[in-house]
Protein backbone atom coordinates (compact mmCIF):
# COMPACT_ATOMS: atom_id res chain seq x y z
CA UNK A 1 0.00 0.00 0.00
CA UNK A 2 1.66 3.32 -1.48
CA UNK A 3 1.47 6.75 1.05
CA UNK A 4 -2.09 7.93 -0.87
CA UNK A 5 -3.81 4.66 0.12
CA UNK A 6 -2.52 4.43 3.83
CA UNK A 7 -3.40 8.02 4.00
CA UNK A 8 -7.12 7.47 2.52
CA UNK A 9 -7.29 4.33 4.39
CA UNK A 10 -6.43 5.62 7.77
CA UNK A 11 -9.09 8.60 6.90
CA UNK A 12 -11.70 5.73 6.15
CA UNK A 13 -10.85 4.10 9.79
CA UNK A 14 -9.97 0.97 8.29
CA UNK A 15 -6.39 1.10 9.45
CA UNK A 16 -5.53 0.96 13.26
CA UNK A 17 -1.87 0.86 13.76
CA UNK A 18 1.76 0.65 12.18
CA UNK A 19 4.05 -1.35 13.13
CA UNK A 20 7.79 -1.25 12.35
CA UNK A 21 10.17 -4.42 12.31
CA UNK A 22 13.42 -5.50 10.99
CA UNK A 23 13.24 -5.85 7.13
CA UNK A 24 13.91 -10.01 6.11
CA UNK A 25 16.24 -9.08 3.50
CA UNK A 26 17.64 -5.81 4.08
CA UNK A 27 19.72 -4.45 6.65
CA UNK A 28 16.79 -2.13 7.83
CA UNK A 29 12.99 -1.23 8.73
CA UNK A 30 9.91 -2.04 7.25
CA UNK A 31 6.15 -0.70 7.59
CA UNK A 32 3.96 -2.99 7.94
CA UNK A 33 0.28 -1.14 8.14
CA UNK A 34 -2.19 -3.02 10.46
CA UNK A 35 -6.39 -3.20 8.98
CA UNK A 36 -8.67 -3.29 11.90
CA UNK A 37 -9.09 -6.87 11.03
CA UNK A 38 -5.22 -7.79 11.97
CA UNK A 39 -4.34 -7.98 8.37
CA UNK A 40 -0.91 -6.71 8.14
CA UNK A 41 -0.03 -5.13 4.56
CA UNK A 42 3.61 -3.63 3.59
CA UNK A 43 4.02 0.18 2.86
CA UNK A 44 5.27 0.49 -0.27
CA UNK A 45 6.32 2.82 -2.93
CA UNK A 46 4.23 3.98 -6.01
CA UNK A 47 6.05 1.16 -7.52
CA UNK A 48 4.87 -1.17 -5.42
CA UNK A 49 7.97 -2.42 -4.02
CA UNK A 50 8.27 -2.46 -0.38
CA UNK A 51 10.08 0.58 1.49
CA UNK A 52 13.06 0.01 3.24
CA UNK A 53 14.64 2.14 5.94
CA UNK A 54 18.30 2.30 7.35
CA UNK A 55 17.40 4.14 10.06
CA UNK A 56 14.52 3.64 12.88
CA UNK A 57 13.62 6.98 13.33
CA UNK A 58 13.34 7.94 9.86
CA UNK A 59 10.66 4.67 9.55
CA UNK A 60 8.67 6.59 12.64
CA UNK A 61 8.57 9.80 11.57
CA UNK A 62 7.22 8.66 7.76
CA UNK A 63 4.59 6.83 9.72
CA UNK A 64 3.84 9.93 12.04
CA UNK A 65 3.37 11.49 8.82
CA UNK A 66 1.21 9.15 7.46
CA UNK A 67 -1.13 9.99 10.50
CA UNK A 68 -0.81 7.29 12.86
CA UNK A 69 -1.15 7.89 16.65
CA UNK A 70 -0.40 4.14 17.25
CA UNK A 71 3.30 3.10 15.72
CA UNK A 72 4.86 -0.15 17.78
CA UNK A 73 8.30 -1.26 16.87
CA UNK A 74 9.28 -5.29 17.09
CA UNK A 75 12.34 -6.58 16.84
CA UNK A 76 13.12 -10.21 17.74
CA UNK A 77 16.11 -10.78 20.17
Amino acid sequence: MDHDQAQLALHEGSLSAALITPAADANGWRILLVARTGEQTPYTGHSGTEKVYHDLDQATAVARDLGFAEIRVEEAF
